[in-house]
């Protein structure tokens, strides 16, 4: 077992204190969007000196476990901190096979995607969240573009409203009228018209003006999370994060087509090929245990989530990562113990056997699902 440093990733939608407070350093007051506890080579945790995934390559076995290096060769999770001020890059990501497609289609720089890998993702709330997750019914966005009060608006509301929501997507990105619906939209919303959902889209053309991605969040389901709820998001889904401190889990890739509210490309082709477009509600992640020690129920082989709140669990043998996310915490393992004060986090190798997780606030505790 040995403690991990993070890696602090400082994007534009970032919060300017939530971070530096969780990690316990004085900010800049620039913006702080990520914390990656994990393994992925474009941004790895450090640990003993050398970054997290060096260290694991170079004892697989003890580090991993037998069936953990055997099917990945890699620690297949990334856990993260998100502090999120205005919404997030509407996004998706692709299946493994379709990454290897894109990845085979795309040489050398010109791929928009950095690995061959899936991102399964789910998100655990650490404040009040509103996430958008997944295409709401056609009638219900004719509605809100009806509130807009022009031909085009009605326009893409007959399209909407006849199911047709891949139309409607590439509508909005690609042809430039769309833009000339982005001036009534803001107007609807600050007027009290349409549903949550266009106000959840105003807000995104607030934080991102001139983007016609707000349309495509118009499109999107409102879900309004409270601290300990948690919603997954598998491939193919278009969702987007639009506020509040978040702990994510995800397979350990950066794979990402984003679809709006980003100065980034936004590969409408590619989106189009693999969204899900068509209706689907957002899939809140059940729980199990008791107070003290929670298991976010996930559909993924690569990663499992516990959060450990005033109380004591034992994390069974595998790679883990133990973050000490609020208040303090102490992992230990074969008589060895560690303390953890807010923000600091370990690696406990699958050699090290059972560990026990003790916190007097709130801890994190990843690790990969037993088969």
């Amino acid at each position: 077992m040995f403690r991990i440093e993070p890696a602090v990733q400082r994007y534009a939608w970032g919060d300017p204190e939530q971070i530096p407070q969780l990690l316990g350093f004085e900010g800049d007051g620039g913006p702080y969007a990520e914390i990656w506890w994990g393994a992925h080579p474009a941004a790895s945790a450090l640990a003993l000196g050398q970054p997290l995934d060096q260290v694991i390559a170079a004892d697989s076995l003890a580090m991993l476990g037998e069936d953990v290096a055997a099917r990945w060769g890699r620690l297949p999770y990334l856990l993260k901190v998100l502090a999120i001020r205005k919404p997030v890059s509407i996004q998706v990501h692709p299946t493994l096979e379709q990454a290897r497609e894109i990845r085979a289609a795309y040489p050398g720089d010109q791929c928009p995607l950095p690995d061959d890998g899936h991102k399964p993702e789910m998100v655990v709330a650490l404040s009040p969240m509103r996430l958008q997750v997944g295409l709401r019914p056609g009638a219900e966005l004719a509605a809100d573009l009806r509130e807009l009060g022009t031909p085009h608006a009605d326009f893409l509301a007959g399209v909407a409203e006849s199911g047709d929501l891949s139309s409607y997507i590439e509508a909005v990105l690609a042809d430039p009228e769309g833009r000339t619906l982005l001036g009534p939209l803001a107007a609807a919303a600050a007027a009290g018209r349409g549903s949550v959902s266009l106000r959840a889209a105003a807000d995104a053309l607030a934080a991102h003006p001139d983007d016609t991605g707000a349309l495509v969040s118009l499109a999107l389901n409102v879900v309004d999370l409270e601290p300990g709820q948690a919603c997954y998001t598998g491939a193919g889904v278009l969702h987007s994060y639009q506020s509040g401190l978040g702990l994510e889990i995800m397979a350990n890739s950066d794979n990402v087509l984003r679809a709006g509210l980003t100065p980034k490309p936004v590969h409408v082709p590619l989106v189009l090929d693999i969204a899900i477009l068509e209706p689907s509600r957002p899939t809140l992640a059940a729980q199990a245990g008791d107070d003290a020690a929670r298991r976010y129920l996930a559909p993924a082989s690569e990663f499992d989530l516990t959060v450990v709140t005033e109380g004591e669990h034992t994390a069974h043998a595998g790679p883990r990562i133990v973050v000490a996310v609020d208040g303090a915490a102490s992992v230990t393992v074969e008589g060895e113990t560690v303390e953890l004060r807010s923000g600091q986090a370990v690696f406990v190798p699958d050699a090290d056997g059972p560990a026990v997780v003790a916190a007097s606030g709130l801890a994190a505790v990843a690790s990969v699902p037993v088969a």
